[in-house]
């Protein structure tokens, strides 16, 4: 089975109502689609609740590829709103166990940072010739204020490109299970202090996006 797994069901709902799957009743925590050996889940947002729904999944189906396809935060100009990002490399944006020998961004005992599997990314750049590639900080805060976007920008040497709620641990469970798994993520809204209300920005873009994902997800199933 291939799965495409999305934090929210605004997410995709483009998809959902173009492509008809089957709603799969079994699981309290996820929502769950089939259309022929392809699954769309929903996890709900946060590290916990994706790392969970992913592993549930893992566990119950025969998954071969996950498509992790969702919205993300961006923090540089240079990825403007409602482009398509393939994310190269992602870390845990407020992990500091460096006292105890980690690196920053980096889980005690687990990988220093998490990649996209190679031959998808080659065969997404082939598919997605508007995209660009994108380095991906996750985690359970919102990013919106001054000592946030320091942390970032100064802990990760300006390596951070966008972010979100989910994705880092979405590949952690995939890399766990050695799983192929790519990440591609539309950017809903741009985060700056001081700027647009990046929720009002999320709020007008997310249609736009919830389509282009329906975009996205279409040029891999058609194979």
């Amino acid at each position: 089975m291939n799965l495409v797994i999305s934090a929210m069901e605004a997410e995709l709902s483009a998809t959902i109502a173009a492509l008809q799957p089957t709603e799969v009743i079994k699981y309290n925590h996820i929502k769950l689609y089939q259309k022929g050996t392809w699954l769309f889940a929903i996890s709900k947002i946060g590290l916990v609740n994706a790392a969970m729904s992913l592993a549930t999944l893992i566990n119950d189906y025969a998954i071969k590829t996950i498509y992790n396809v969702g919205t993300v935060g961006s923090l540089k100009k240079t990825m403007p709103l409602l482009s398509v990002l393939l994310i190269s490399e992602a870390y845990y944006t407020f992990a500091d166990t460096r006292a105890f020998g980690y690196t920053v961004g980096q889980i005690p005992g687990e990988l220093s940072s998490y990649h996209s599997d190679k031959a998808l990314l080659a065969l997404a750049k082939t598919k997605i010739l508007d995209s660009q590639q994108a380095v991906l900080g996750s985690s359970d805060i919102f990013i919106d204020k001054a000592e946030y976007f320091d942390h970032i920008k100064t802990k990760f040497n300006n390596k951070i490109d966008v972010v979100d709620m989910e994705g880092t641990a979405f590949f952690q469970v995939a890399a766990k299970h050695q799983l192929p798994m790519i990440s591609i993520k539309i950017v809903s809204d741009y985060l700056e202090l001081n700027g647009d209300s990046a929720d009002s920005q999320f709020e007008k873009n997310l249609p736009k996006a919830s389509l282009l994902i329906y975009d996205v997800i279409m040029k891999f199933l058609t194979d």
